[in-house]
């Protein structure tokens, strides 16, 4: 094999993973279930990263340890958590390290960042203050903002939702955020 056709091997590869990260999250986004989460902003905006906001999200980020029904959890452990709509927004019914097989289930997959029993590589962004806490993060927690949009802006004190599509294994891509029951940006 040449250097050229290795060359282009590599590169081929490379536009072939980031197509099928793209089908995936679209496929989720079109095929998922649509839900609405009450989120708290954490950092609404990064000198370096520009206008982002991270936040978590009020009822399932940091989960009560007895959801999980007495299952002990690691840090980075992938854990299954059971929704329920409660009003116009969803919160978690319960947790379980295993998928849940029932029909009409909506759950979403996270990873357990905090609160579990420690792992040797655990790297925490957020620790919880309860020892009871279970912080888990679902890959969904930052927006970016088109630049100049987010400039002199503050979630707080306004009631902010995320809206998410969830596909069948659980995974969940962020679809828009809101800010008062409107689009926002």
């Amino acid at each position: 094999m040449t250097k050229l056709t290795k060359f282009i091997l590599a590169i081929a590869l490379q536009v072939i993973i980031i197509f099928a990260i793209i089908i995936f999250k679209v496929s989720v986004l079109t095929g998922g279930t649509e839900i609405l989460l009450k989120i708290a902003p954490v950092d609404p905006t990064s000198p370096l990263r520009g206008d982002y906001a991270t936040f978590q999200y009020d009822d399932i980020s940091n989960l009560d340890s007895s959801l999980l029904n007495g299952s002990h959890v690691r840090n980075g452990d992938t854990v299954y958590v059971v929704l329920y709509q409660s009003g116009k927004f969803w919160a978690a019914q319960s947790a379980s390290l295993n998928k849940p097989t029932g029909n009409n289930q909506i759950f979403i997959k996270g990873k357990v960042a905090s609160g579990g029993e420690k792992s040797q590589s655990d790297i925490l962004p957020y620790q919880p203050s309860d020892s009871s806490l279970i912080h888990i993060v679902y890959g969904v927690e930052e927006y970016f903002i088109p630049e100049g949009k987010g400039s002199n802006f503050s979630f707080f004190s306004k009631e902010a939702a995320a809206s998410v599509a969830i596909g069948d294994s659980g995974n969940a891509v962020l679809k828009r955020i809101y800010v008062d029951g409107k689009p926002w940006p």
